[in-house]
């Protein structure tokens, strides 16, 4: 009896261990919000949709950016064309934290971000960081949800 007792409490552990085992799957469509400096150095709150795939731990996947930093539909009465596709590039989810990059060129400018996440089920939080643009980068969090369906 005394030797069952200790693998008891161990089968009894693992059931309650187990849910957090599981490995997270970012797999759908996110979006992820994020505070910016605007034009006059105010904060503005953006927002990016991505579409992510994942296989083990790799996630490959797709953003948009607007094309001229308008989105579609924009006011004036102007036919703004739709937002270019942009491919995640080094994308990996391993221990609940995802990681991945996302580069576009604007004009004669280049940027880079760099999305450090921790995932717990449909959330995420973490921080980008950019590099390049006029403004030449920085350090921000962000919070994601990812959709429905």
């Amino acid at each position: 009896m005394r030797r069952s007792t200790p693998l008891g409490l161990l089968a009894i552990m693992l059931l309650f261990l187990a849910p957090g085992l599981e490995a997270q799957d970012v797999t759908g469509t996110w979006t992820l919000t994020y505070s910016a400096p605007g034009r006059a150095g105010e904060a503005m709150e953006r927002s990016m949709e991505f579409t992510f795939q994942q296989e083990g731990t790799t996630v490959t996947g797709t953003t948009e950016f607007a094309r001229m930093g308008r989105r579609p539909g924009g006011g004036g009465g102007r036919n703004v064309p739709a937002p270019d596709p942009i491919q995640i590039k080094d994308g990996m989810m391993e221990d609940g934290k995802l990681t991945f990059t996302v580069s576009r060129a604007m004009g004669q400018q280049a940027i880079s971000m760099v999305f450090v996440g921790t995932v717990s089920g449909t959330t995420m939080e973490g921080t980008v960081t950019t590099s390049g643009g006029r403004r030449g980068g920085g350090e921000v969090p962000f919070k994601g949800v990812k959709k429905e369906g």
